[in-house]
């Protein structure tokens, strides 16, 4: 199914509303997005990528819908909404709209981060709750930033592939950091 432009945005948001799993041109490389409030199309995504336990990163329409689910300071709060925008650690409420057993088994923290680009905007703006947002590959292979390679690559992972026409000229993690003991830890430094 080939859509363009709004309609391509709109079926992407449809189809991960409905439980599959989307390969997203990022500005780092591809990501593999998923209904992270959906335990069955998560535990897909861990199966078909080949992770078999490491927490899952999630990226949430807003600031409020974090603190829903995690605990979050006011130093955390600065660090996600940062020019940086990098993953960060925080630690779960016990009662959130994101179920546990598959985003982060037997973690007491979420990885979690805001929308960074226009085209996460847009998405997160149309699908309204959490994703998981993590890298577009298998387990311990370089993350796919062309189309082709990610139409070979990601074909056993992804249902779907959003794609837009810039170049990706070197692949990128995001950054991932949390606060210890009052201070800002950067775990792994990369975008941003």
């Amino acid at each position: 199914m080939l859509a363009r432009e709004n309609d391509a945005l709109r079926q992407a948001a449809e189809f991960v509303g409905n439980g599959k799993i989307l390969a997203l041109k990022g500005i780092g490389g591809f990501q593999l997005v998923v209904d992270a409030r959906n335990e069955k199309s998560v535990a897909a995504l861990r199966t078909r990528k080949r992770r078999e336990a490491k927490p899952f990163a999630l990226m949430y329409p807003s600031l409020e819908q974090v603190k829903r689910d995690c605990m979050v300071s006011t130093l955390e709060e600065r660090l996600l909404s940062s020019p940086e925008s990098p993953i960060v650690l925080l630690t779960r409420q016990s009662r959130g709209s994101v179920p546990t057993t598959s985003v982060a088994p037997g973690s007491p923290c979420f990885c979690a981060m805001l929308p960074y680009t226009p085209l996460h905007h847009l998405l997160l703006l149309a699908l309204g709750f959490p994703i998981v947002a993590t890298s577009g590959n298998l387990a311990n292979e370089p993350i796919c930033i062309d189309e082709h390679e990610a139409l070979k690559r990601l074909e056993g992972i992804a249902d779907y592939f959003l794609v837009h026409n810039r170049p990706i000229v070197r692949h990128v993690d995001d950054s991932i950091a949390r606060v210890v003991c009052s201070r800002e830890m950067v775990l792994r430094r990369a975008r941003g």
